[in-house]
């Protein structure tokens, strides 16, 4: 028995193990013109060379097949998205392998440069610089000349036939194409100006295979399945012969050959599959069976997961991470991270860019990204979640840069929440919200270091509360309580913006005024004691509080040359305006003088 017989004999008697009952027909489509692989027929159904190829594979193994028709661009984004699962005529590039699995190849050709006959000039693809070049839109020749780079005036049609017919009238200098394309269509469209200049082209071979989406490991074991067989048993050469037959009236005779030569090559490495196809079924179920467990692991991770593309588009999630973000697997699927629906900052609160998010950075460099603190606004909480995110890239073999990203979410929320009620505690006075004693220093300081350094002055206010005692002797300290929070929240709103107030102790409070001179300040502090005078504080008992106050106003450096002195200056100018009857504004000279 020979190889070929015993090949065909071997897959028949493994087909029952990969068929169903009834099994939905593969959603497939085909080109509008790619003559002789892809053509529509005048009934509107597609026709040629790769089309019937598939559909002669898939019912050699119990299978269906129905086309539709539309531009290639259009086609091949439809597969990629996964509203089609296969297509019979995908040439095979490294740009593609990133998005499709792909069939062992059924025939590889070259492609070949067009031109009008009164053409002399193109010799070599260098001698396309500046031209205009026509290809098909989304179509290998494309993605040659722009990874080549031999020109930048590259036109992109809807159809070879558009390109072809440019050509003839003169509107572009050059077609790229597949040769047995150009042939056909020169031939069918009965262009008699057009010639060949460089046949083969030689950075153009196309493996032609089918494709199905990235993945489908399934349906790609079926088609090399089917290929296997219809080459053993005729098929393929029957169609070949039928649809292929313009490359004997072409007299490159080497190229031919060689074609002829890839094909054997192709028909063998087909029949050698065969004879393994039961085992490689078998581990394809069994790599079935790892990624569904893989998938539930995924999907019921306590962190936030999900992958990333190296375009940047969001592939998959899993609950966890659903949560974390507020949004539904819908709102997220083929989103990108510069999707404006993101609202993404740093600790400090500044929005971090899309193209800065940790997922990207590792896209970007290769590197992982570990321990990157951000906050995401969640829609559901109406609050940001504070994450502690880590970007693993991910690499195919052989591969430098990586082709996805692998991202872990861990929800820090609670520990920021218990960081910052922290923070605040220790900088802050628990009764009234103002600053402590201690984070007043520290801002004092820090403002005299900038009068040192700029040539500036600065005004503080010592005040305190007239018969406050009376107040917490009459109502109670809770009413007492009551009166110290409703009096810091007058200062806090009567107060400049770059001005800052504090609890000094009891009923004592400082504010300090930032580039503010004596007279200025001491303005300041005459509004503010009036504001306070006018101001009631209604009691849920229906009873009024009227409050005065008494300040001492002293300034940085004309009253002390430290923090220490300053607040020394304006307590002792405080003490004046009580002595001199209370509710009133005494300045350091004030006190300077009294004593005198």
């Amino acid at each position: 028995m020979s190889t070929a017989h015993f090949a065909f004999a071997f897959t028949v008697w493994l087909l029952p193990l990969f068929c169903q009952a009834d099994p939905p027909p593969i959603r497939s489509a085909s080109e509008l013109d790619y003559p002789p692989f892809s053509i529509v027929r005048e009934d509107n159904i597609a026709g040629g060379f790769s089309v019937e190829l598939m559909r002669a594979a898939l019912q050699a193994m119990g299978r269906e097949v129905t086309f539709e028709i539309g531009p290639w661009a259009e086609i091949k984004q439809n597969l990629e998205a996964g509203h089609l699962e296969a297509l019979p005529l995908v040439g095979r590039t490294p740009e593609r392998e990133a998005f499709f699995d792909f069939t062992v190849p059924y025939i590889s050709l070259y492609g070949a440069v067009f031109v009008r006959d009164d053409e002399n000039r193109i010799k070599v693809p260098e001698n396309l610089d500046g031209l205009h070049v026509g290809v098909l839109q989304g179509d290998n020749a494309e993605e040659y000349l722009r990874r080549e780079g031999f020109t930048d005036r590259i036109v992109a049609t809807r159809s070879y036939e558009e390109a072809f017919m440019q050509l003839a009238e003169g509107e572009i200098d050059a077609v790229v194409a597949q040769r047995l394309v150009g042939l056909t269509l020169i031939d069918t469209l009965g262009l008699d100006n057009i010639t060949t200049a460089i046949a083969p082209l030689p950075g153009l071979r196309q493996d032609f295979c089918f494709a199905v989406t990235e993945g489908d490991k399934a349906l790609l074991a079926l088609l090399n399945e089917g290929l296997s067989v219809v080459i053993a048993d005729g098929t393929y050469e029957r169609l070949r012969e039928k649809w292929l037959g313009i490359l004997d009236r072409e007299n490159d005779h080497q190229l031919f050959y060689f074609q002829i030569a890839t094909g054997l090559m192709v028909s063998l490495s087909l029949m050698l599959l065969a004879l393994f196809v039961y085992q490689h079924w078998r581990e394809h179920r069994n790599l079935k069976i790892n990624e569904a467990k893989f998938h539930a692991l995924f999907e019921n991770m306590a962190q936030g997961a999900f992958y990333q593309r190296a375009d940047g588009t969001l592939l998959d999630i899993n609950r966890a991470g659903l949560e974390l973000f507020g949004i539904t697997r819908e709102q997220f699927l083929g989103r990108t991270s510069m999707d404006p629906q993101w609202k993404v900052v740093r600790e400090d609160g500044s929005e971090i860019p899309g193209k800065q998010h940790p997922s990207m950075q590792a896209l970007r460099t290769g590197k992982p990204v570990k321990g990157a603190i951000l906050g995401v606004f969640n829609p559901q909480r109406k609050n940001y979640v504070w994450l502690n995110v880590t970007a693993i890239p991910q690499f195919l073999p052989g591969e430098d840069s990586p082709f996805q990203t692998f991202v872990t979410m861990h929800d820090i929320s609670v520990r920021k929440e218990t960081e910052e009620r922290l923070k605040q505690q220790a900088t802050h006075d628990p009764l009234t919200g103002l600053y402590n004693r201690k984070e007043l220093e520290t801002r004092l300081t820090r403002e005299i270091a900038r009068c040192n350094r700029y040539n500036h002055m600065l005004s503080v206010f010592m005040l305190d509360i007239d018969h406050f005692k009376r107040v917490n002797d009459q109502y109670g300290h809770q009413i007492g309580d009551t009166v110290l929070t409703n009096l810091s929240s007058l200062l806090e709103r009567s107060i400049r913006k770059t001005d800052f107030s504090a609890r000094y102790g009891g009923e004592e409070f400082v504010i300090v005024l930032s580039e503010t001179p004596l007279d200025q300040a001491k303005d300041l502090a005459e509004r503010l004691r009036k504001q306070v005078a006018d101001h009631s504080i209604h009691l849920e008992n229906n009873e009024d509080i009227n409050l005065t106050i008494s300040i001492g106003v002293a300034t940085y450096p004309d009253h002390a040359e430290s923090l220490k002195e300053l607040l020394k200056a304006a307590d002792m100018a405080m003490y004046t305006a009580k002595k001199a009857g209370r509710n009133q504004v005494k300045t350091a000279d004030n006190a300077s003088a009294a004593q005198g």
